[in-house]
């Protein structure tokens, strides 16, 4: 925008002057004035060419006015080729110098890249170390724990070798006591083969399990009433074989482990309650032995209470009146389970746990008799409080389908 002003006053300024030359040279013309004694003519001229010369010299008057560059172009030529030579060669220079920074930086690019591809592996390496110390220190954990498992086990080890040695002396302290029972066992077995021999000469008297007297004992927390209670029961038994046997027919009479003698006062001293006992006859005996017995014992209570029901069933009796004393056994024999399974203790050889007399089952025979091709209920309840020892002795209750009582016998 600049450079159009400047052209438009140098073209405004050299119409100007040059109109005025034309001018001042047509007034001088025409009034044939003469300068420096110059002809008319040639003093036209002259004015001519002082004003192109007056043009020029304003153009450039106001080109180095307006411009530095004109004034340079004009004054400085020399100076700025000066200056032009000093930047071209400035400017080779650093064209040089940028051509080895080319170089450089190439040549640093290839080493970056290098140094990536070092800094990739390294770190490849790296992750592949870092791996590798985590497994370390995996495998340092459970070397550890093994480690720890091992002294662990290391110290069960020593005390189970303790408690082996321990047992180990045990062991070594009853061996003496061992070969004294070993002799006492054989001293044993050879008393029995002598008693196998006289069972093969002599009958047998007592049959094993035989029932051979019973008792309760009351709970008490005194010592010696215990004793004397359970003393009394074997002494009851003793009484049994005299009578059965006679004052010689028995070497001792009842014969009862000492260990399971002290282990029935144990528990008897233990005992929340009352306890029944039982002797039981522990091998075959024959005349001249002593009865071998085992101790049974059982919590006492009261099984059935008084006129409480034990059984029933309905039977068909048939009409031509067979089969009645199979149906008396089957109810018997089904009252006896339900008893025993309810806690009565049975007899250890018959498995029975009641009596019954010879009018209860003739009744029985003979209301179903009365019953023949009927429907008969048969119901039994026991006749009085019944504990743990028993009997059981029961009411028999008889009634056909019109559910009418037809017997009833104790």
């Amino acid at each position: 925008m600049y450079g159009i002003m400047l052209i438009v006053v140098l073209v405004l300024t050299g119409g100007v002057i040059a109109f005025i030359g034309d001018r001042l040279g047509s007034k001088v013309g025409k009034k044939k004035l003469s300068l420096f004694g110059l002809r008319p003519r040639h003093t036209s001229i002259l004015v001519t060419i002082i004003t192109g010369i007056l043009i020029t010299t304003v153009t450039f008057g106001i080109l180095a006015i307006a411009s530095k560059d004109v004034r340079t172009a004009l004054f400085g030529m020399n100076k700025l080729k000066e200056e032009l030579n000093e930047k071209q060669s400035m400017l080779e220079e650093a064209s040089g110098a940028l051509v080895n920074v080319k170089n450089d930086l190439n040549t640093t690019k290839e080493e970056y890249a290098k140094s990536k591809k070092n800094l990739e592996e390294t770190q490849e390496d790296l992750e592949i170390a870092q791996q590798a110390a985590e497994l370390l220190r995996q495998e340092q954990v459970a070397l550890q724990n093994r480690n720890q498992e091992l002294w662990s086990d290391n110290q069960t080890l020593i005390e189970h070798n303790q408690s082996l040695a321990e047992n180990n002396q045990f062991l070594l302290a009853n061996n003496e006591s061992l070969k004294a029972d070993n002799l006492e066992l054989e001293k044993t077995n050879n008393d029995l083969q002598e008693g196998i021999e006289n069972i093969r000469e002599r009958p047998i008297i007592y049959r094993v399990g035989e029932l051979l007297a019973s008792g309760v004992i009351k709970k008490t927390d005194d010592p010696v009433k215990i004793q004397n209670d359970l003393n009394q029961i074997i002494a009851l038994a003793n009484s049994k074989i005299i009578d059965r046997l006679g004052t010689e027919g028995s070497k001792d009479g009842v014969w009862i482990y000492p260990i399971e003698y002290q282990k029935a006062m144990d528990r008897l001293k233990q005992a929340k309650g009352d306890t029944v006992i039982r002797l039981i006859v522990a091998a075959n005996l024959v005349k001249g032995d002593p009865v071998l017995t085992e101790l049974e014992m059982h919590p006492n209570r009261v099984v059935y209470q008084e006129n409480e029901f034990v059984y029933q069933k309905i039977y068909n009796v048939p009409i031509d009146g067979s089969n009645s004393e199979m149906l008396i056994s089957d109810f018997l024999r089904n009252v006896n389970m339900t008893a025993i399974n309810n806690g009565i203790l049975p007899n250890p050889l018959t498995g029975t746990v009641g009596v019954i007399n010879g009018n209860q089952i003739y009744a029985i025979e003979k209301a179903l008799a009365e019953n023949r091709g009927k429907d008969v209920l048969i119901s039994a309840f026991a006749a009085s409080d019944t504990e743990v020892l028993g009997p059981l002795r029961l009411h028999i209750y008889l009634k056909n389908e019109t559910e009418q009582e037809i017997n009833h016998e104790e």
